[in-house]
């Protein structure tokens, strides 16, 4: 790693000679949150060129960007990354990438982190209990890629607060614009996947509940919740099953009631057709609130989970939602008409107070922001 780190420093630096040029580089994990920047760019600003570098075991359609050119990230690339890096007026990323700890932000150019999550519940960066088990020359390294990410886009100042002390980064570097990949749901673009989802799980009478636990270090518990789970089928209930995409269980219980539900569509498509959420660690709800949609948090694990990665003291706080370790909790909170509308009421008040600014135009703000020529 030492190796790679100082010959992409040597390349970067001999770059950084070069003049920038009018290229937007897309340098992401997942891809969701950023894909609607390069979306809007091809219509907005059709001159701006677009590179995109991407992890292909989440990108999984990369021609549908549109852009010049499509490079898989493998390090051996790292000529050609560097070269990017250092020309490219506009980067937007959506994750940690390493190479930024030797590639400081050259003058002319802006770094956007548009981050995968609009909030947290475990602990991340140098709060994590990863972080705290390396070395020093490893956590300074770290420190360095998040002094680095430029701006960081965020819900509001909320979520600034919780990314802030993480990352040891200062509050002028958060723009409070919202969230690219829920835009979406505010326009007619959503209305064709819903009633794709519709005619494929939703059946008259029944309601659905979207089953969505996180990733976890340690073997997970998803075979037996979602056994347990079972039991709601016979009151109604549809359960759709979205596991993380890092995670490939072996577990693939098939009912009639119950679907595991593919790649195909993202988790906030499936979010559209969802009554109930039940979820435990993920940041989920963080976007999920814009639908307003009661959440309850099953952790059954939690003890094993504090450990590693670790959760935020104050979970499950900033969420207003019940939080469990048992069963039967989340069976009488799905059964009771009136919890469900507490917490329906709950996360559209906790919409209001974590976004600051109109969901569904968060995809404009930052093209206006950072691309001012395209509204002149």
């Amino acid at each position: 790693m030492q190796i790679y780190l100082l010959l992409f420093r040597i390349f970067y630096r001999i770059f950084c000679l070069l003049p920038v040029k009018p290229v937007t580089l897309f340098w992401v994990t997942y891809g969701d949150n950023v894909k609607p920047i390069n979306d809007a760019l091809l219509t907005a600003f059709p001159k701006e060129k677009r590179y995109l570098v991407y992890d292909r075991k989440f990108v999984k359609c990369a021609e549908r960007w549109a852009t010049e050119d499509r490079l898989p990230y493998r390090r051996l690339r790292f000529i050609r990354l560097a070269y990017l890096l250092a020309t490219s007026k506009h980067i937007f990323i959506d994750n940690y990438i390493g190479e930024f700890s030797v590639a400081p932000i050259r003058k002319g150019t802006q770094r956007v982190q548009l981050w995968h999550a609009a909030g947290t519940l475990k602990q991340f960066g140098l709060s994590s209990s990863r972080s705290l088990l390396v070395s020093k020359r490893t956590r300074k390294r770290f420190k360095h890629v998040y002094q680095r990410y430029g701006d960081f886009i965020v819900p509001g100042e909320p979520c600034a607060t919780q990314f802030l002390d993480r990352n040891d980064l200062p509050k002028t570097v958060f723009k409070p614009f919202g969230v690219p990949r829920t835009d979406y749901w505010f326009d007619e673009q959503h209305q064709e996947i819903k009633e794709q989802l519709k005619n494929a799980y939703q059946q008259v009478g029944r309601r659905i509940i979207l089953y969505a636990p996180t990733y976890r270090e340690h073997d997970g518990m998803e075979g037996q919740t979602v056994h347990q789970l079972e039991r709601l089928t016979d009151q109604g209930w549809t359960i759709l099953v979205k596991l993380h995409p890092t995670v490939r269980s072996a577990f693939m219980h098939q009912m009639e009631h119950i679907h595991f539900v593919t790649d195909e569509y993202s988790i906030n498509d499936y979010l559209l057709i969802t009554d109930v959420l039940v979820t435990d660690y993920s940041s989920i709800p963080f976007e999920s609130c814009l639908l307003e949609i009661p959440t309850i948090l099953y952790t059954p694990d939690i003890n094993t989970y504090r450990q590693l990665p670790g959760i935020i003291e104050s979970y499950p706080d900033p969420l207003p939602v019940v939080a469990t370790d048992r069963i039967e909790t989340v069976f009488d909170w799905i059964s009771s008409d009136r919890a469900l509308d507490d917490s329906r009421i709950a996360m559209r008040n906790f919409k209001m107070f974590w976004y600051a600014e109109t969901p569904g135009q968060a995809t404009q703000r930052i093209i206006e922001f950072y691309y001012p020529e395209t509204t002149n």
